[in-house]
């Protein structure tokens, strides 16, 4: 009997295991952190070798809407613009589903692409009417780079930048209401991390570190209804800003299969907690 056969398939065993329970807990999280999921911040492939693979997230964060602007139309007729109050959405929530592909430029440096499906919720913040927004499924797309810049062992440092955009619309609905109002919607995520890698198995690595993580966006909100003096339309305009921009995260890379990979991370910042979840082949 090989006892060292035995027990390298039981740790394989344990290593898929764990990655099923951390891919369930992944589709099962309702309060995820808006964040496309990072993986390590150093590179895991070499020259010339290619990545493909899906990512999954359900997220949840808090953002503040500023610098609003509001014009009203009575019959197409301008009657009148100002200020529109600054105010926090704190339950707006994003759906990614992505498909990846990466590509190893040097033995040091990956770059990447996502292009997958989003939808976006949030209710009862603009107009505390009881309402909800419900997005259409919209196209959403990420690059980045990932590249390794110290090595010693075991060992690695390196850095992540990405950035992702989306364009979602949609109606914002309350019971009372005779009408929805449409609802246009920009957003683009930047995130860079410096961190560590280090290979505590033959299977399997642990990364992480700090991440900074900004925001760039608009909301718009389209109103008309009829009254007695004529159709009155109007706009409210907001730029999006996140509550917190600094975090840290830890993860771990197990390969589950001859050069199919999993990495499972967990994520905070002082605005919410997060895991994220990647599944990826490498050839």
């Amino acid at each position: 009997m090989d006892i060292r056969k035995i027990l390298f398939e039981i740790k394989n065993s344990c290593l898929r295991r764990l990655a099923l329970v951390l891919f369930i807990a992944v589709l099962a999280n309702p309060n995820a952190f808006a964040l496309d999921p990072m993986g390590p911040s150093t590179t895991e492939m070499r020259e010339g070798e290619f990545e493909i693979g899906i990512d999954y997230s359900k997220s949840t964060m808090e953002i503040e809407l500023n610098n609003g602007d509001w014009t009203e139309w009575l019959d197409n007729v301008f009657t009148g613009a100002g200020e529109a109050q600054t105010f926090k959405i704190d339950d707006f929530e994003m759906s990614k589903i992505y498909a990846n592909i990466g590509f190893g430029i040097w033995d040091n440096c990956e770059l990447f692409l996502r292009l997958g499906t989003v939808k976006t919720e949030f209710g009862d913040s603009i107009w505390e009417a009881g309402e909800n927004f419900d997005s259409d499924t919209n196209i959403s797309f990420c690059i980045g780079s990932r590249a390794t810049f110290y090595e010693d062992g075991d060992f690695k440092m390196g850095r992540l930048i990405q950035v992702s955009w989306a364009n979602m619309d949609g109606d914002l609905k309350a019971p009372q209401w005779a009408d929805a109002d449409p609802i246009d919607l920009d957003l683009m995520e930047i995130l860079i991390t410096v961190g560590p890698t280090y290979k505590f198995s033959e299977r399997a690595s642990i990364y992480g570190g700090p991440f900074l993580h900004f925001i760039d966006g608009d909301i718009t909100d389209h109103f008309s209804e009829t009254t007695e003096d004529g159709n009155l339309a109007s706009e409210y305009s907001w730029d999006i800003d996140e509550s917190s921009n600094f975090g840290g995260y830890i993860g771990i890379n197990v390969e589950i299969a001859l050069n199919t990979f999993v990495n499972a991370e967990y994520i905070y910042s002082s605005g919410a907690d997060a895991v994220g979840l990647s599944i990826n082949c490498r050839f």
